[in-house]
């Protein structure tokens, strides 16, 4: 079997996209399947060890004004694509998806001359140019880990002005992927609730999606046998993502003991000054440390020092955090909100019901006060990681949709 992955943004560690093309398209060639990937920058460099990649060109510029635009890039403004980049970026709409579905059409048009694929799976792109790909005579599926009226949503609730919300919602392609999403072969989502989530963003059949668990590299992610420290909680996320409820998280710190902490993976002030102002406004400024980003090495070893992983989320699409915690035997004490009730079970962690920082204080001391209960909750979750969410499985899961997927479209031609 020989299979294209699409990905718009390729590098593993530029966020969850890249990581997702990197470690399944590694799994899938242990399995046998050859693997092609058609990417945009920035590149995924380890890949060519397994997999073909062809590059496809993107000048990154949505974020950068036009008088900032260094030279290099203002020279290959005027290509096509880029120009319509360009364009589409100054108009405050974030066109990457959609140029590079163009762009990766007229690629595969030439790849297609001297080459065949018996599927082409997209990464969460949904351009307009993924429907007339279906000419080439190959089933396409997608995966959607959730959809992005989801981070529409949370984006809009901290909108204040007309302006802000207006650039927002032109930010945001979802007329474009509820388009192209109703019109391909099968949709790949992270979590069973996801597929009612599609049904209501997109419209998509339920009969159309397959439930597929991401996966995460348990044998980085294991415990290191440091010492434990006592009273320490620990999250990790993007502080700005308002979907991360950390105003509940932060609340329910100010009804804990003065000697529990909190320490944050991710960029915190002068970077990233939104959950500061929360933690200052509830006075807990000195129980609150932020470690900025760290590598995969220096995150193990949070994850095996720290006394329990937080997640004080309104939705998650996975909930990759959980994963890796419980994957280095540390005991979680998570929402129910999105995927998390299905990542994490009862003798994996404390579930408690969001937007509600006394339930969150609730579940965080039942853990502190029970040494025996956290590492019983660490070595079951540590199992049910291995077991359910390691890359291997959920090669072979994805491999078992691939082969539906291919023998539905023959049946019908």
């Amino acid at each position: 079997m020989r299979v294209l992955l699409l990905g718009y943004r390729g590098n593993p560690y530029s966020g969850g996209q890249g990581i997702y093309i990197y470690n399944l398209s590694k799994e899938l060639v242990k399995l046998g399947v050859t693997v092609d990937v058609m990417v945009g920058p920035p590149y995924p460099d380890p890949l060519e060890e397994w997999a073909e990649v062809y590059k496809i060109e993107n000048l990154n510029i949505w974020s950068i004004k036009t008088k900032d635009i260094p030279y290099n890039k203002l020279t290959r403004i005027f290509s096509l694509w880029n120009f319509a980049d360009y364009i589409l970026t100054r108009l405050h709409i974030f066109p990457e998806m959609e140029t590079f579905s163009f762009r990766a059409f007229f690629a595969l048009e030439k790849i297609l001359k001297h080459k065949r694929y018996d599927l082409i799976h997209d990464i969460q792109s949904l351009g307009w140019a993924t429907i007339p790909m279906k000419g080439f005579g190959i089933p396409i599926i997608t995966t959607v880990h959730h959809p992005l009226t989801k981070d529409r949503e949370a984006d809009l609730q901290r909108n204040w002005g007309l302006w802000d919300k207006t650039t927002t919602i032109l930010f945001y392609p979802l007329v474009m992927q509820g388009f192209v999403i109703r019109r391909i072969n099968r949709v790949i989502t992270s979590f069973k609730e996801g597929i009612d989530e599609l049904g209501k963003a997109f419209r998509v059949k339920k009969e159309k999606v397959s439930v597929v668990y991401n996966g995460m590299d348990v044998d980085l992610f294991q415990n290191t046998g440091e010492a434990r420290e006592d009273n320490a909680l620990l999250f990790v996320g993007n502080t700005e993502d308002t979907k991360k409820g950390l105003v509940y998280l932060f609340e329910a710190m100010t009804l804990l003991p003065e000697h529990v902490t909190l320490t944050i993976v991710d960029d915190g002030p002068p970077k990233k000054m939104t959950a500061w102002e929360l933690i200052k406004k509830f006075n807990i400024e000195h129980r609150v440390k932020f470690t900025g980003k760290l590598s995969a090495k220096e995150l193990v070893s949070i994850y095996s020092r720290k006394t329990i992983l937080v997640m004080s989320s309104l939705f998650e699409g996975f909930g990759l955090p959980a994963v890796e915690a419980m994957s280095c035997k540390t005991p979680v004490v998570v929402t129910t909100a999105g995927s998390l009730k299905e990542v994490v079970t009862p003798d994996c962690g404390v579930l408690v019901e969001p937007q509600n920082p006394l339930a969150l204080k609730d579940g965080i001391m039942k853990l502190l006060k029970n040494k025996k209960l956290r590492e019983q909750m660490g070595k079951n979750g540590r199992k049910r990681a291995v077991e359910n969410f390691s890359w291997s499985v959920a090669a072979k899961n994805t491999l078992e949709v691939y082969k539906r997927v291919i023998k539905e479209y023959r049946s019908k031609r």
